[in-house]
């Protein structure tokens, strides 16, 4: 049997091994996890930049409005006139305008002539007073050059060259033509501007009772 003395030094022997295997199990500190950087994460792509757009060409006033001209000339008309050619009389003319500045008869192209200068609009009529010549000598036209003209509208059916005039014309519909009058090109002036344009309704110039068949241009 162990003595007293001895049973109480192994009882401090268990004791100590016992701390000695517990403290020797436990982790020295707690640790968290490592921190893992996701190198395959998708990166923010660059802004995809969009290319300033060209501005845009100015628009072709001359054309617009060249194309205008010929598309009221299909119906008898000017532009700034209520008055087309065919289905007026120079009546109805009077009515709104009132009486003209001068009327003169003009032999070569078959009829009266009434004009209207504070509207820059002259009226062919016959002696029905049908009104068959529209002619324009609006502002506007000053900035049409003979070369656009043709450019716009090809090459003229009627061209002639007349009392320092060249003249074109070009059907508009079935039943009425376009003519434009430009200065006479020049050596100083190779591409002069528009003085005035007129709709003609030819078939408002003949005269059946004279076995006159009228004008075409």
């Amino acid at each position: 049997m162990f003595k007293p003395a001895n049973k109480l030094a192994l009882k401090w022997i268990i004791v100590t091994l016992a701390l000695t295997l517990t403290v020797g199990c436990s982790p020295s500190s707690t640790q968290s996890p490592p921190s893992q950087t996701d190198s395959t994460s998708p990166t923010t792509p660059p802004s995809e930049t969009t290319p300033p757009s060209s501005p845009e060409p100015p628009p072709d006033t001359d054309r617009e409005l060249l194309l205008n001209m010929r598309k009221l000339a299909e119906q008898g008309k000017v532009i700034n006139s209520d008055f087309p050619a065919k289905t007026t009389v120079i009546e109805d003319v009077k009515k709104k305008w009132g009486e003209p500045d001068k009327t003169e008869w003009v032999a070569t192209a078959k009829g009266s002539y009434a004009t209207y200068a504070m509207h820059e609009m002259v009226f062919g009529f016959n002696k029905g007073s049908q009104i068959f010549d529209v002619r324009s000598f609006d502002k506007q036209l000053k900035s049409l050059s003979l070369n656009k003209t043709k450019e716009v509208y090809g090459t003229p059916v009627y061209d002639v060259k007349v009392n320092g005039e060249e003249i074109i014309g070009y059907a508009a519909g079935a039943e009425f033509k376009i003519e434009f009058v430009f200065p006479e090109p020049t050596n100083t002036n190779s591409n002069p501007t528009m003085d005035h344009y007129l709709v003609l309704y030819p078939r408002g110039t003949v005269n059946n009772m004279a076995d006159d068949p009228g004008r075409q241009w």
